[in-house]
């Protein structure tokens, strides 16, 4: 976890554009996962993965890409092993026959090559844990729900070992799914699992057995996507963007959880930048940051969302649009940002653009602390 994640930290604020790269021309960016100075990053549209070479922020450049031509993808999630030799690309399409999960061998960023490939109907979500005598791979998958899959290094090969079909509604799309995983939890020391699963919310999981996970505690208030979680010994916080796929009618906004207590987790408060119930304006990524999170909240573009002073939550965020939106391009749709060092980097669903921004001191908002109300037209 970098200090951005520590609670506490009161990290500097993305300001200027260090780095840009035009990585898709004919379509826009999705997830973006990042391993040592390699970046992997969705052409969500085109169903490619490129692989970015970020060892000069100011200078990053696509190594190579993986592409098997099928045309009608839209959506997917991306996860790297914990040697970065591996990439798992879960791709969606319009048709669940072609939705599925690739091994991709990365060994050789330039020529990143399909080991194997699992078809899963619906697959959306993934996530790597190395741990419990194994390496393991999880998905949320529409047609099946959370599949755990042991992976084998050997082979390239994942084997399904855990099904979790319960409850039968859990994903449906892109912004109805969310997957968090926390190798050792401070408090309770075994790995968890965290997955938000649209209508039902978000179910927390002691996987210290993969083959069996055990249901910890859930919330299922308002439906989530996007989770991240910050856990310390005296507690542990969720982050959760509303869903969109469901119900179209809620707000975008990040629910803030308190999962101190597993089987008692409530709500601590909510967060929004006041934007109504629409697509263009939703939390599609988001990264834990100072007390808080930064999230990438589509064209109202890179947003903080925390505490006051530490202490009292607002019943409306802290939010404010930072300077460097204005640097993401013409009417961007941030749609993922992550965190290493002191670099952001954000991905955009409208331009295809990957924008690479350094920290330092930023003026707030012009609107001030509070935003409540913003230009969301």
């Amino acid at each position: 976890m970098s200090a951005a994640g520590v609670p506490g930290a009161s990290p500097a604020r993305p300001q200027r554009l260090v780095g840009r790269l035009e990585v898709s021309k004919d379509a826009g960016l999705g997830r973006i996962e990042l391993r040592g100075k390699i970046a992997a990053v969705l052409q969500r549209d085109e169903g490619a993965v490129a692989l970015i070479d970020i060892s000069n922020p100011a200078k990053p450049k696509v190594l190579g890409r993986y592409d098997d031509d099928i045309q009608d993808s839209f959506d997917g999630d991306l996860a790297f092993s914990d040697d970065g030799r591996w990439l798992f690309y879960a791709r969606q399409t319009h048709q669940f026959s072609k939705d599925g999960i690739h091994v991709l061998d990365v060994a050789d960023p330039k020529a990143p090559t399909l080991r194997t490939y699992q078809p899963q109907g619906g697959t959306l979500r993934i996530a790597y844990f190395k741990g419990a005598g194994g390496e393991w791979v999880f998905s949320l998958d529409a047609i099946h729900g959370l599949v755990v899959n042991r992976f084998v290094p050997e082979a390239g090969a994942l084997a399904p070992v855990h099904i979790d079909a319960l409850p039968a509604l859990k994903v449906g799309g892109p912004a109805s799914g969310g997957l968090f995983i926390d190798p050792k939890d401070p408090k309770l020391g075994v790995p968890l699992l965290y997955a938000a699963t649209g209508q039902t919310g978000v179910q927390m999981f002691d996987i210290s057995d993969p083959l069996r996970p055990a249901l910890l505690g859930a919330w299922d208030e308002v439906g989530l996507a996007e989770i991240e979680v910050v856990a310390t010994k005296k507690g542990r916080t969720i982050f959760g963007a509303t869903e969109y796929w469901f119900d179209k009618q809620l707000e975008p906004q990040v629910i803030v959880l308190d999962a101190t207590k597993p089987d008692s987790i409530k709500q601590r408060t909510v967060w929004s930048v006041g934007c109504p119930p629409d697509d263009q304006w939703r939390v599609q990524g988001m990264v834990p940051w100072g007390r808080g999170v930064l999230a990438a909240n589509s064209h109202w573009g890179l947003v903080e969302m925390s505490h006051t002073a530490g202490t009292t939550p607002l019943p409306v965020a802290e939010a404010r649009r930072n300077e460097a939106a204005t640097v993401l391009g013409d009417a961007p749709y941030v749609f993922d940002v992550e965190v290493s060092g002191k670099y952001v980097y954000a991905t955009d669903a409208a331009n295809g653009y990957l924008s690479i921004l350094g920290t330092g001191k930023l003026a707030d908002h012009p609107q001030g602390g509070n935003v409540s109300s913003v230009h969301c037209s």
